[in-house]
């Protein structure tokens, strides 16, 4: 077990824009804790001054008041000081979070996004940035205080009277335990009831998103994996409170025992003669008060530990490890091709292979169509090509130069994707044209619009070209999605166009605008395509034909694999023979009898 400070510190520290504010910060708060020890260690003085009539110390009564005055004076000073400081650094966070979670979500790798972040991103910098903001503002730096004022009420104990400071040391740790106990107990009960919360969320997801499904097949009534999601929940949150509550009512005897020690041994020193009657009173008064600090500090500890997921969430993606990549862009030899070396690849490192030693050249200026099952690794090939992630070993080159040597930018440059999950921008449909170029001209955007048939799009809507499309797109079909695409990377005019399945969810009347589309493509740039439409494959340049296995099995022109035989050629036969159904009109019913 950690004590909270331990590692939170480090993860605050990357979460300002100015890390180095942290530190005054917590000095500041320090000495507020100091200033406040003294005035709390000053009472014993002043009381045995007052019941005795005589100076302690070398001061009297009225020499401790004036001592107990200039502290309250500069504690509050300090106090002010140290909110100024404590909220400046919360307001640097709240400025500072969007811009450094933005700047490392822009330097991920394409693969980094493949995970369910979109919700997980979105409320790390909307409902909860407050509840982070906290931790600076109202948490760490009081905290910081109260260490430091329980630190000098110790130190004037053993300086006024060696067996109460003993007592008081003693007691220190106790609270220490109580504290790794607490926060223990309180990450037990998170561990049980968090993954069932994530599971609930998804599974509410899952059950407005399926509607269409569930209502067809009459269960709209009844989802079994929320139903069980939510009970899943209940059980785990009751267990948790239970574990809770055990911990804070541990942690409420436990300090209650404290102090009852503590009084008993100054009423057994009082009694013995060995503190005067006022004094101990004095000390009682302020052994309760070190445990009332004590127990804040507990308290304290158990709301950062509660603070403790929000820090992990922004921490994971604030430490996340971008793809390493030059400093500066490389020269390209041979401009516009794509190469594939003996790549091997698989998602995980003890996962299953997805490419197994693949070999292909696309040479500048081609279209080249990858066909294969499904699963075999066509798209793989794509997220590799575009640097999603990186082989595990071979090469993978774009423009003649390995896409590792390549920066980000360069490389993005180079290529425009079209992949079968089209995302649109809440903007108008004009606005999502011109993404591919965003200093392209009224007339070249309406120029690409019309070659992938987007302007048969905007005529139907009702404002036009100005007409919002919806967050992802939702206003429009599937089919018009890839479309936008299509028409971005038209107008993008890179020297690389990769598309995977472009056309799977257009109907045959606008498949016509698609093929247009591609034929222009492959007239400006190298095209390397994932489909699985006779036309497009048959007029390819070159077809790789990609095994279940993640190899290549065997590349060519269209003839040239037929000829050879083998899986290209029944996967052929099976497409022509698909292509070919059609739904024959029923014919009339047999009458029987019986």
């Amino acid at each position: 077990m950690n004590l909270p400070l331990m590692d939170i510190v480090p993860r605050m520290r990357r979460m300002i824009s100015d890390s180095a504010a942290l530190v005054p910060a917590t000095l500041v708060s320090a000495l507020g804790g100091v200033v406040e020890g003294l005035a709390l260690a000053a009472l014993l003085p002043a009381v045995s001054s007052l019941a005795s009539g005589e100076p302690v110390w070398g001061m009297g009564l009225g020499g401790w008041l004036w001592v107990l005055a200039a502290l309250a004076a500069l504690s509050f000073g300090v106090n002010y000081w140290q909110n100024t400081r404590t909220y400046g650094v919360a307001l640097d966070f709240l400025r500072s979070i969007h811009r450094l979670i933005g700047d490392q979500v822009s330097r991920q790798p394409l693969g980094w996004f493949a995970r369910p972040l979109a919700g997980r991103l979105s409320r790390m910098v909307s409902t909860e940035l407050m509840q982070a903001g906290e931790i600076y503002a109202h948490m760490f730096g009081p905290l910081v205080s109260r260490v430091c004022s329980a630190v000098v009420v110790v130190v004037a104990a053993w300086l006024w009277n060696p067996l109460l400071g003993l007592a008081l040391t003693v007691s220190a740790p106790v609270f220490v335990v109580i504290t790794l106990v607490s926060t223990a107990v309180l990450r037990r009960g998170r561990s049980l009831h968090d993954p069932q919360e994530v599971n609930l969320a998804d599974r509410i997801v899952e059950y407005a998103q399926c509607q269409a499904a569930l209502r067809s097949c009459g269960q709209s009534e009844g989802f079994a994996p929320l139903e069980d999601a939510l009970e899943g929940t209940y059980r785990a949150k009751t267990r948790a409170q239970w574990i809770e509550t055990a911990g804070m009512a541990l942690s409420g005897v436990v300090t209650q025992g404290v102090v009852v020690v503590l009084i008993a041994v100054t009423g057994s020193l009082a009694v013995a003669g060995t503190l005067a009657p006022v004094p101990a009173l004095a000390f009682i008064g302020l052994a309760l008060r070190f445990t009332s600090t004590l127990t804040t500090i507990t308290e304290g500890a158990m709301a950062l530990e509660s603070r403790r997921p929000l820090l992990d969430a922004i921490d994971e993606v604030l430490t996340a490890e971008p793809l390493p990549e030059p400093d500066e862009p490389g020269v390209l030899p041979a401009p516009g091709s794509i190469e594939l070396e003996d790549v091997t690849f698989a998602y995980s490192p003890d996962g299953e292979c997805v490419l197994d030693r693949v070999s292909l050249t696309v040479p500048a200026g081609s279209m080249v169509a990858l066909v294969g099952p499904s699963g075999s690794g066509k798209t793989t090939i794509a997220r590799l090509v575009s640097r999603f992630h990186d082989a595990d070993s071979g090469s993978v080159k774009v423009g003649g130069l390995p896409v590792t040597e390549q920066t980000a930018e360069q490389l993005m440059g180079q290529l425009s994707m079209v992949f079968q999950d089209v995302y649109l921008f809440d903007d108008t449909l004009e606005a999502n044209v011109a993404v591919g170029r965003p200093d392209a001209t009224a007339e070249e955007i309406r120029r690409a619009a019309d070659l992938a048939g987007v302007t048969e799009i905007a005529e139907r809507l009702p404002d036009g070209w100005t007409s919002r499309v919806g967050e992802g797109g939702r206003a429009l079909s599937g089919g018009e999605r890839q479309r936008v695409a299509i028409a971005r990377a038209l107008l993008k005019r890179s020297q690389i166009v990769l598309l995977d399945e472009a056309t799977s969810a257009l109907d045959v009347e606008n498949e016509a605008n698609i093929v247009a589309a591609v034929e222009q493509l492959r007239r400006q740039a190298t095209v390397l395509i994932i489909a699985h439409r006779l036309d497009t494959i048959a007029a390819a340049d070159q077809i790789v034909a990609i095994d279940d296995s993640g190899g290549v099995e065997a590349q060519g022109t269209h003839e040239e694999l037929l000829a050879a035989g083998g899986t290209y050629a029944r996967f052929w036969e099976r497409l022509h023979q698909a292509e070919g159904w059609q739904l024959a009109p029923a014919g009339p019913r047999e009458r029987t009898d019986g």
